[in-house]
Formats: structure tokens, C-alpha cells, sequence
């Protein structure tokens, strides 16, 4: 099976646990701890994304990027980047998986970023301030 905007949809809405709203060519999905996933289906590739913090909360952004390159490797299967949202700078966590990928592995990959944010979030809170963060 290739995945689309439509099956990923209904298969996100069959877990158990999981809200599920369509936002453009995007699905929001939020787990029962309050932590949300951003899904979007290319042509390629499935592409699952949590937003951490705010650049602006971090004390030395330079530090814990630095920090981000020799760490981030210890919470598997999800990598961080910076992204540009509504003209503010973020810290995001996201996972890839190909279009082609079984039932299972999509699931797997949704329900491993949910987990790898508070892991992600732990391990650098040290350089940001927590009011207002995920």
C-alpha cells in the first residue's frame, strides 16, 4: 500500500488514544499525555513532526546546538531541527518514513516521537527556560 492524506488519516483514527484532526495536507495527532504530531504524506516519504521549544527560550542557542550534534543520537529513530513556523524559529523533532511503509512502522514511528519528546525535552532542559514549553 502507498500511503496518502486520506488512509494515513483513517488509520490514525483507528489507535486507540489518539485525536485526530485534519489541517490542510497536514494531520494534527495528539496522544492522551498532550503531546502532538504534525503528519504530512509527500510524494516520497512521511514526514512527523513535534515541535519542542522556541528558539527564543534558549540561553545559548550555540551551546545546545552543539549539545543537540553530540547527543541527539541517543533518542533513536528522531532527529531535530530548526524550523521557521509562523515567522518564530522552533526546535522540532521529527521522524521520516518511506510512503510504502507497513501499517505497523507508521504507527511505530507516530508513537516513538511521542515518547522521544519528553525524553528530547529532558535531556536539554538545562538550556532553556520551561514556562511556556510543549
Amino acid at each position: 500500500m502507498t500511503w496518502n492524506h486520506e488512509n494515513l488519516r483513517q488509520l490514525a483514527e483507528n489507535h486507540t488514544g489518539w485525536v485526530v484532526e485534519s489541517e490542510g495536507d497536514c494531520l494534527s495527532i495528539s496522544n492522551d499525555e498532550g503531546v502532538d504530531a504534525f503528519v504530512y504524506v509527500g510524494e516520497k516519504q512521511i514526514v512527523v513532526e513535534s515541535i519542542l521549544f522556541p528558539v527564543s527560550q534558549v540561553d545559548d542557542v550555540a551551546a545546545l546546538n552543539e549539545m543537540i550534534l553530540q547527543t541527539h543520537q541517543l533518542v533513536p529513530l528522531t532527529a531535530i531541527a530548526i524550523k521557521n513556523i509562523g515567522g518564530q524559529s522552533y526546535y522540532v523533532a521529527f521522524g521520516a518514513l518511506s510512503v510504502s511503509s507497513k501499517d505497523e512502522v507508521v504507527i511505530e514511528e507516530v508513537e516513538t516521537l511521542f515518547s522521544n519528546v519528553g525524553d528530547f525535552l529532558d535531556l536539554y532542559a538545562d538550556h532553556f527556560e520551561m514556562e511556556g514549553v510543549a
